[in-house]
């Protein structure tokens, strides 16, 4: 059985796709193939496929084939996936870092001073909320126009209205699967749509630096009422839809390093290795 996985970046397409993969003995993985001659390419299944919705921004019309079974290639199954964008848009910042280190597009000192404003949110939560980081971060990488707003509802980066109004177009092909619900362990409609019992193996392999947290709801402790009065007008619909309505914060004294300041180390270290 041939498999696809289809969502965005850090919406949790790696762990799932794994676990999938895991599932079904003798399967292989294909980690984001950009184009449907790629997907040609490779020896027919048992195997799981995931793409990326940006990667393939320059080929909807083919991405929409592959996700159609109207292309060259076939799948038995598609699983969509999304996950809340306040928690991607947290995730996707962090790993953003990963990119920038690894292509040299970043100087040593940015890179510390980035560290050091992780490191100054987590000792003091409330006192510095996720768009004034935003801003800190666009100052320091003299970025144009980079921002929370930006990043949550233009760029495309994360599941905006643009991605959700495509997956949409998609119709009811395929299962739409939230990220939360497959860590929490509500499996049994993917487990139905798949026709296979689901491993509980999560291991990602070579790709662990896509790991951060393992966890949903971060966004509550990360942002501040200041985040919500400024985010909830632009996002209110798009969230009601998508079925994330609650805006209710969780503060806590701390945030975890391990979820910070400490990965942001740990790619950095891996980015230059690599």
């Amino acid at each position: 059985m041939d498999i696809l996985v289809f969502g965005q970046g850090k919406t949790g397409t790696t762990v799932i796709a794994k676990a999938i993969q895991h599932s079904l003995p003798g399967s292989t993985f294909l980690m984001e193939p950009k184009t449907e001659q790629a997907l040609a390419r490779q020896k027919a299944g048992p195997r799981v496929v995931k793409i990326l919705h940006g990667q393939w921004a320059s080929d909807l019309a083919g991405l929409t084939r592959v996700l159609r079974n109207e292309s060259g290639v076939r799948f038995d199954r598609l699983v969509k996936i999304i996950r809340d964008p306040r928690d991607q848009a947290i995730s996707f910042l962090l790993y953003n870092f990963y990119e920038c280190a690894r292509e040299a597009k970043t100087s040593e000192a940015q890179l510390l001073e980035i560290i050091a404003l992780f490191r100054e949110k987590e000792r003091s939560p409330n006192a510095k909320s996720f768009s004034a980081i935003c801003a800190e971060i666009n100052r320091i990488m003299r970025w144009d126009g980079f921002s929370s707003t930006w990043l949550l509802t233009e760029s495309g980066l994360v599941a905006n209205r643009a991605y959700w109004n495509y997956l949409d177009s998609l119709g009811q092909c395929g299962h739409l699967l939230n990220y939360e619900d497959f860590m929490r362990g509500e499996l049994a409609a993917l487990e139905s749509y798949l026709g296979t019992k689901l491993s509980p193996r999560r291991e990602v392999d070579e790709y662990s630096r896509t790991r951060r947290s393992a966890s949903w709801e971060n966004w509550r402790e990360f942002f501040t009422p200041e985040d919500v009065e400024l985010l909830r007008p632009l996002l209110r619909d798009l969230l009601d839809e998508m079925g994330y309505p609650d805006w209710q914060l969780r503060p806590v004294a701390q945030l975890n390093p391990a979820h910070f300041s400490e990965y942001l180390v740990k790619l950095m270290h891996e980015a230059r290795d690599r």
